[in-house]
């Protein structure tokens, strides 16, 4: 006998991701003046995979970051990329040695304190100045393209500067510093840097699978790409 042909079950349509309240402004790099909203499922950036490409900067990575969101904040992430993820600090920060931090378009590398070499049998001892009591030698690094190690400032005194004018690293007319751009503060343990722009922006280099919360405001560097955390209505 014939019947009716049973019934096929129906799948269920994958809902569309709806959108956050947070968005990513280009305000540096070719694709300046672009604007995104991100879903509530967050988004990945990249030259090559996710879905926020920069295809021209050689200096991002084929999968670079990932945003996402966790209980209401907006995040980001370094996915392990290579020249590595920098965001603006609200105030201070803290270094620890060998950390990366970037102003304007340069990039330098905070060594920490440096310690004399023990001395060692059959060897020469080498002399220096002494120490003032209290204070420690500490060192600052400029970092060129591809990671070439360029002028190093190294002191004893409490402050090191970077900016236009009568700092220690000094860029005269620069564009994207101020004249007394950040400074850093050296403590036993390492450093605090203390951003003094003015809104120009001093970044540091967030590690590889750290989320870092965000805020609006906050920007982030990746490459030669610069994005702007912005509310969305």
């Amino acid at each position: 006998m014939g019947g009716a042909p049973a019934a096929r079950p129906v799948s269920a349509a994958r809902p569309v991701p709806t959108a956050s309240r947070f968005g990513l402004t280009v305000v540096a790099g070719s694709s300046r003046g672009q604007r995104f909203k991100l879903p509530i499922t967050g988004c990945t950036v990249g030259r090559t995979r996710g879905a926020i490409l920069f295809a021209d900067d050689v200096f991002v990575s084929a999968q670079h970051a990932t945003f996402l969101i966790k209980d209401n904040v907006l995040h980001v992430r370094d996915e392990a990329s290579a020249s590595g993820l920098y965001v603006t600090i609200p105030g201070t920060e803290t270094l620890t040695p060998y950390a990366f931090f970037s102003v304007g378009q340069r990039l330098f590398r905070f060594i920490g304190k440096l310690d004399a070499p023990p001395p060692v049998a059959g060897r020469p001892i080498v002399y220096g100045a002494p120490v003032p009591p209290g204070q420690g030698v500490y060192g600052v690094e400029e970092v060129l393209v591809g990671g070439r190690g360029g002028r190093t400032v190294v002191t004893s005194a409490p402050l090191l500067t970077i900016g236009q004018a009568n700092c220690d690293f000094c860029y005269a007319q620069e564009e994207g510093l101020a004249g007394r751009h950040c400074e850093l503060s050296f403590t036993p343990s390492g450093a605090q840097l203390r951003d003094l722009s003015g809104g120009l922006g001093t970044y540091v280099r967030i590690p590889s699978g750290v989320d870092r919360p965000l805020r609006s405001g906050d920007r982030v560097r990746m490459g030669q790409h610069v994005v702007q955390v912005d509310l969305m209505t």
